[in-house]
């Protein structure tokens, strides 16, 4: 198992200072988050520091802030494929559809796109891998792959990973380790941070995932440290992903930043072993 940091924890830091600061208090990886300086034509800058820092790239994620025809996560498969494969990255994620049924529209359209993903890495890594939906707003409830059942089904039928995203399950909210087993060998990601149930603010995307999503484990209302015992006994061996709030870093504070980030490494190492 190895402990990684998703770059969308610090979005709008260099990338250079992103993969500074998680070399020097102990990832053993990184998660990078598309952006607008993190595209295909900049990847020969990223393969430079992964070399520099020898922290290798695991996963890669879509962007995590909109971008201009690059809000629908399936359309940018055919791009981030090949970055993937050229950063050697185990998995590429991919948000599920926001779509009632699979059968029509945007669902039919995400389908043909993992169909066709699925197809062109036949031969090898990266592998796909969908992270589980979170609510935003009360509609979030009822896309066709929003609970871990049927994100099961799913995963099975295409042969595909899971992220496991702990605030995002929380959202919901279903139990952490129901869904863990729900999700079984499936999973082999998880993004850990904790969620704050009781905060009530407006139902718009960023303010719920800067302030209620992603907050730094302990200062929420899940129960990660039973969570984290059930993958110590079950000795997972995936990844565990730490994607926290850049508000919830203090991330203009870079001490703050940085010491944030050492303590969440320290939580997760302190249960884990």
């Amino acid at each position: 198992m190895r402990i990684s940091l998703s770059s969308a924890s610090l979005y709008f830091y260099p990338l250079r200072r992103i993969f500074a600061l998680a070399k020097d208090t102990g990832y053993e990886g990184l998660e990078l988050a598309l952006a607008p300086g993190v595209f295909p034509q900049h990847m020969s800058h990223v393969q430079r520091l992964s070399q520099e820092y020898d922290l290798p790239v695991l996963t890669l994620h879509p962007p995590m802030v909109p971008i201009p025809g690059r809000a629908e996560h399936h359309k940018l498969l055919p791009q981030m494929i090949p970055v993937a494969r050229q950063l050697g990255c185990q998995f590429v994620i991919i948000h599920v559809p926001k779509a009632p049924a699979l059968s029509e529209g945007v669902g039919q359209e995400y389908v043909a796109a993992v169909e066709a993903c699925v197809e062109e890495m036949k031969e090898g890594s990266p592998r796909l891998c969908l992270e589980n939906q979170a609510v935003f707003r009360p509609g979030d409830r009822e896309y066709a792959l929003s609970t871990p059942e049927n994100l099961r089904r799913f995963a099975d039928q295409h042969d595909l990973g899971v992220t496991l995203d702990t605030a995002h399950a929380g959202s919901f909210p279903y139990d952490l380790l129901e869904a863990y087993e729900a999700l079984g060998s499936r999973v082999v990601n998880i993004h850990l941070s904790d969620f704050r149930q009781d905060l009530s603010i407006p139902p718009w995307f960023n303010l719920h995932s800067y302030f209620k999503h992603h907050q730094l484990p302990g200062q929420g209302d899940l129960a990660l440290v039973p969570f984290l015992e059930h993958l110590r006994r079950e000795a997972y061996d995936g990844i565990v992903t730490i994607e926290i709030s850049p508000f919830a870093l203090e991330a203009w504070f870079p001490w703050r930043a940085r010491a944030k980030l050492r303590r969440c490494l320290d939580f997760v190492r302190g249960v884990l072993g």
